[in-house]
């Protein structure tokens, strides 16, 4: 166990251009949004919530981990086991840090923006899912769960790039995407599933519905991490 968290460390110190991506983005294009919206005076206008750029964090270290740290930490000595692990420990975090500034920046700088009436309205993902309507602590938890399942996805697509498997799986996303869309029966079910792990009214249910998708696509990921070359 101490390996796995010495490798989870690992993780967060070389993760340099998940730090540099998520940073830019949200220093330079929130402020800019709203300094705009501003300067218009427009009524109407509204703003993309600043948190909502934070949550690519969680999703670049799913990028950049598998990319540009596996090498590294074999070479170190850590296990193909200990990394599948460490990931894991590397994703949970970093979807709550991301969960947690989102749900404190909607509750206070926009929050004050909208009631000073410097804009009209943000539009943030905590709301427009619902997850705010059940109180920040519940929006914490289901947001969290929800950017781990989106992290745990983007860890297993990395890993699988550039395999049979890994152009397989692209193709099989795309043909669900246009085939289930335009059918009603096919498409119902894709409601169903975005209704479980995003809309659904029981928190406890989205949540659950999230950690259940999430497990089963990272235990997925380990038959690549158990082939890939170092």
């Amino acid at each position: 166990m101490k390996t796995v968290i010495g490798m989870a460390k690992i993780n967060w110190r070389h993760s340099k251009t998940a730090y540099w991506v998520t940073g830019t983005v949200f220093a330079l294009a929130g402020p800019v949004e709203y300094i705009v919206s501003i300067a218009v005076r427009n009524p109407y206008n509204e703003v993309v919530a600043m948190g909502n750029y934070l949550y690519l964090f969680p999703l670049c270290m799913a990028i950049f981990v598998p990319a540009q740290n596996f090498q590294r930490l074999m070479n170190l000595g850590g296990t193909r086991l200990d990394f599948f692990k460490s990931s894991l420990l590397t994703y949970a975090p970093a979807a709550a840090v991301g969960s947690l500034a989102s749900v404190i920046l909607n509750l206070t700088i926009d929050k004050w923006m909208v009631s000073s009436g410097a804009i009209a309205g943000v539009l943030d993902l905590l709301t427009v899912f619902g997850f705010m309507e059940r109180g920040p602590a519940a929006a914490f938890f289901q947001m969290t769960v929800f950017l781990l399942l989106t992290a745990c996805t983007v860890h297993m697509l990395t890993l699988i790039q550039g395999r049979w498997y890994g152009w397989v799986t692209d193709a099989l996303i795309i043909a669900v995407i246009s085939v289930f869309t335009p059918i009603a029966s096919l498409r119902a079910v894709l409601v169903w599933f975005f209704t479980m792990i995003i809309f659904h009214d029981a928190a406890a249910v989205q949540i659950l519905s999230c950690l259940l998708c999430g497990a089963a696509v990272y235990g997925l990921s380990l038959i690549p991490v158990r082939s890939r070359h170092v």
